[in-house]
């Protein structure tokens, strides 16, 4: 399987760095993405002075990631220690993913645009307050946690009194293949990055499918609608999120975890 990922690259101690196209079609290389890499993002850490390349067992010290002027995380300030059983490799590869995707993202930032270059929303922003889109055809390819290429994002969804509808991009939710289980989800972010599913969704049929109500309780659809597929899948929030960077979305919202239970890390949670 081919990996584009700074952050699993990163876990691998970037034994591999290697030029290559951007399109992610091709499958003859292995690229690294020019953002910071997770050397780079310590050393940042230690010349500043902050919590000096110690990606250690828990200290205690955890802190709500900061935020700049428009309301993104500053990735300058981003510290995911204090996680108890959290190592350094798996601290790197988290604060490296997010660094990334805060860096890479808002190219996105214009919901317009992710419409043009090819997401499709699945409508359900008017009742979650959050809209997804996808790009199908980036779900089950080799690609995997890229914020170049998110198999979706997600976009705060807000109605004005006028009925005006402003989305400002909060996160990506990187979907992997169906291969992948929730008993088999990569382990690189520890307990740090925790994967759900959702087995209860049910779709509108056609190109562009909407999430159109949720499974009775012998698991199926209504007539007419069709069971979403169950790949597993983890938020990024460049935005401010009280439970941490990798939470899911809250309530029915929330999906299925491996044990059932859906983590909120609050010492790294940030509120506007």
């Amino acid at each position: 399987m081919r990996i584009r990922s700074i952050a699993l690259l990163a876990s691998l101690a970037l034994l591999v760095a290697a030029c290559g196209s951007d399109d992610k079609g091709d499958e003859t290389t292995t690229t690294v993405p020019a953002t910071t890499t997770v050397d780079e993002h310590a050393m940042d850490h230690s010349e500043n002075g902050d919590h000096e390349m110690d990606h250690g067992e828990a200290s205690g010290v955890a802190k709500p990631l900061p935020l700049l002027a428009d309301g993104t995380l500053d990735p300058a300030g981003v510290d995911l220690s204090g996680v108890e059983g959290v190592t350094p490799e798996q601290q790197a590869y988290a604060e490296a993913l997010l660094v990334n995707s805060i860096n890479t993202l808002p190219k996105w930032a214009d919901y317009d645009v992710a419409i043009k270059d090819g997401f499709k929303s699945i409508g359900d922003g008017a009742f979650t307050g959050e809209e997804h889109v996808i790009m199908y055809q980036w779900v089950n390819d080799d690609v995997l946690l890229d914020p170049n290429f998110p198999e979706s994002l997600v976009y705060k969804y807000e109605t004005a009194a006028d009925g005006k509808v402003t989305r400002t991009l909060e996160a990506a939710m990187f979907i992997m293949p169906g291969s992948f289980t929730l008993e088999t989800a990569p382990n690189d972010g520890g307990a740090l990055m925790q994967y759900h599913n959702h087995q209860n969704l049910c779709f509108s049929t056609g190109d562009s499918p909407h999430v159109a109500g949720l499974t009775n309780g012998e698991g199926k659809c209504a007539e007419g609608l069709v069971k979403g597929a169950a790949n597993i899948q983890i938020h990024v929030w460049i935005r401010a999120n009280d439970c941490g960077p990798f939470a899911a979305l809250k309530g029915v919202g929330g999906g299925q975890t491996v044990d059932n239970t859906v983590t909120c890390l609050h010492e790294h949670g940030s509120t506007l």
